[in-house]
């Protein structure tokens, strides 16, 4: 099974799991950009979520996609041609239960990684964290295909 690390400037990682099953074209477009440094952000406007800006050549399309995330779900977020204002793209990661929104109300997106339970208190510290003290440099790379 895949796995992804994201490591942090200000101190400590995580792993997640890549489900490249359920969403293989995600991952496919995930992993050709891999590895890369960029800004982790809190995304206060989706709840208990911090998330990283893409800028993928190749988008992928809708797949296993989720409106409501869980503690430890990883994402993958874009405008959908369909929807497609801003240009916005992420990864994205739940430190707690949310419905996923964007600026115009609730958006599904595609679900592509799970962090194990083992590390939920990290991901808390680090959305926390991004929060009070703002954006931080993640580094997200593969570490097991």
């Amino acid at each position: 099974m895949p796995k992804l690390k994201f490591s942090f400037a200000r101190g400590g990682q995580f792993t997640a799991n890549v489900m490249a099953d359920k969403a293989p074209k995600t991952w496919e477009a995930i992993r050709a950009h891999l590895p890369v440094t960029v800004k982790a952000y809190n995304a206060r406007w989706t709840g208990r979520e911090t998330h990283t800006k893409l800028d993928l050549p190749n988008k992928p399309p809708r797949e296993n996609q989720i409106l409501n995330a869980a503690l430890g779900d990883i994402i993958y977020a874009c405008e959908w041609s369909d929807r497609d204002v801003t240009g916005f793209e992420a990864i994205g990661w739940f430190y707690g239960t949310e419905t996923v929104r964007d600026w115009r109300g609730e958006s599904r997106v595609n679900l592509f990684a799970r962090v194990d339970q083992s590390e939920w208190a990290f991901l808390e510290e680090v959305g926390l964290r991004t929060w009070r003290e703002g954006g931080e440099d993640c580094t997200i790379s593969i570490v097991a295909e």
